[in-house]
């Protein structure tokens, strides 16, 4: 599974990018993944739609996620997000950070 993950938007405005991979995932991380992913339900879920009113300093997020053949994008921000989606947007985060690290 391949997934692109940006994340704008917040108080500072600092955008965190990052294209991550599970197959290069420790094991445990990418179970973990999958996990989050069947909770989750992104193939589920309906872009924010444009009337929503915009909430200062709110994370808007936009995720790709490349799996089996299947590829689907969602772009929703914090105030919009289902907890489980906001609970996979904060793993997508930290892996995004620890690529950051790695440069």
């Amino acid at each position: 599974m391949r997934i692109s993950f940006e994340r704008t938007g917040g108080f500072a405005n600092i955008p965190l990018r990052a294209e991550i991979d599970s197959a290069q995932l420790p094991h445990e991380r990418a179970q973990e993944l999958e996990k989050l992913i069947e909770r989750a339900r992104p193939f589920d879920q309906q872009t924010q739609s444009q009337g929503a009113p915009p909430v200062a300093d709110d994370f808007q997020y936009d995720v790709t996620i490349n799996d089996a053949g299947q590829t689907e994008t969602i772009g929703t921000t914090d105030a919009a997000a289902s907890d489980d989606l906001k609970l996979l947007f904060d793993f997508l985060g930290e892996e995004a950070l620890q690529k950051l690290k790695q440069r």
